[in-house]
């Protein structure tokens, strides 16, 4: 049997991994004595440089390198001519330059919807079963988060991609908790639908993310302040980064905060620091997984951050709370992460509504009283919570229903 995995944005072992989900697939077909490849950008989603490879064996895994137009604007606009070029690109390369004999199964995901189109039309022509995955809901994600209008001519194009691609596939997976939920409310034609949860490999994580020694510049902040918090990931305005520098000025306690990552917001952060006179707010650039666990691995608890919009009900899968799970520090959740993620399992909680200033300054007062004990429970709830809710059994399980032994 033959799987062929296509993602323009699939995580690759030790240059980008924000997500190794796909590899994880690979991983699993591997095990069961399934060839499996995956096709995805030869730009890392991470950074602008090329990442110079054409095909290559990735711990055995075969991954297939498709080329983007270079363009470094993260804007909207930008991510749209990426990903039709990268489309193109896929298209010349499947059928015309590499010759696969014979192919299975074609997993296709989003978010590109162009992407999952050539994928459902190179399955068509291999006669293969076309597999759809849904990471980030396209078009309505454009219409609630980006305040496209339905009309727009974009948007159009995209839902009939996306009632097409439903209509077509012969199963439907997604790692969103509650997206069954949005086939029914939206009437969305398909024939079989599986819920693979997002997951950690703790296996991996273990082998390949040990502990490093900090830079002099960040083990100074852990040695000027005891209490420490962190947002890691994408420090842009529209996850109320703002609200987190309000609130840390309303604070009399000696703690600190972290941003870190890349965002449009970062510059304006960096300024607002300067502005309040705010030596205890530190910006710092985004690192791989070895160094951000080092980090998390010093800090007093983490912060995820989401708008309430309406889109959410359909589920979160958002990867950086995974990784403050595994790093078993205290979480404090702004948005509707309590209602709609794997977090609302937990029963030691720290929430706070979206852009709720006053909110955020009395969670962080609650975190600054933790006691010992609290952070051993709570350690013990996260690594719990992944075992339950995100283990790489959890998605063996459900990816054995549709490839049985």
């Amino acid at each position: 049997m033959k799987v062929l995995i296509i993602n323009h944005f699939a995580g690759v072992p030790k240059v980008n991994e924000a997500s190794l989900r796909h590899y994880n697939f690979a991983k699993y077909f591997q095990k069961k004595k399934i060839d499996c490849s995956i096709i995805t950008s030869k730009k890392n989603y991470q950074k602008y440089d090329s990442m110079n490879y054409s095909e290559n064996s990735i711990g055995d895994i075969e991954y297939l390198f498709v080329d983007e137009p270079n363009i470094k604007s993260k804007s909207l606009f930008a991510k749209l001519t990426r990903m039709v070029g990268f489309s193109f690109n896929l298209y010349k390369y499947l059928f015309f330059k590499k010759n696969f004999q014979k192919i299975d199964y074609v997993i296709a995901s989003s978010p590109d919807l162009f992407t999952a189109f050539i994928g459902y039309l190179f399955a068509k022509k291999k006669s293969s079963k076309f597999i759809l995955e849904i990471r980030d809901i396209w078009p309505l994600s454009q219409i609630e988060l980006h305040n496209f209008s339905r009309n727009h001519p974009m948007i159009i194009l995209l839902k009939y991609l996306e009632n097409l691609l439903h209509r077509k596939a012969d199963i439907i997976i997604s790692n969103l908790p509650y997206y069954e939920k949005y086939l029914i409310d939206h009437n969305m034609p398909h024939k079989e639908y599986y819920y693979i949860p997002q997951v950690i490999d703790k296996g991996y994580y273990y082998e390949n993310y040990q502990k490093i020694k900090l830079n002099k510049e960040h083990l100074k902040i852990f040695k000027s302040y005891d209490f420490v918090g962190i947002y890691a990931g994408t420090i842009g305005n529209y996850y109320g980064i703002k609200n987190i520098i309000e609130a840390l000025r309303l604070i009399d306690k000696k703690m600190a905060i972290i941003l870190m990552g890349e965002g449009d917001f970062k510059n304006d952060a960096i300024k607002l620091k300067q502005e309040y006179s705010l030596d205890n707010l530190f910006i710092i650039d985004g690192s791989p997984k070895s160094y951000l666990f080092s980090i998390l691995d010093k800090c007093s608890f983490g912060i995820v951050s989401f708008p309430d919009k309406k889109i959410y009900k359909y589920g979160i899968a958002s990867l950086k709370m995974f990784d403050y799970l595994y790093a078993q520090i205290p979480l404090l959740m702004m948005g509707p992460f309590s209602k709609y993620s794997i977090l609302k399992n937990i029963n030691i909680k720290y929430k706070t509504r979206f852009l709720d200033i006053d909110g955020i300054v009395n969670q962080f007062n609650r975190l600054y009283e933790i006691n010992k004990q609290t952070r051993l429970d709570i350690a013990k709830e996260s690594h719990q919570l992944l075992d339950e809710k995100a283990s790489i059994s959890l998605m063996n399980n459900q990816l054995d229903k549709i490839f049985p032994q």
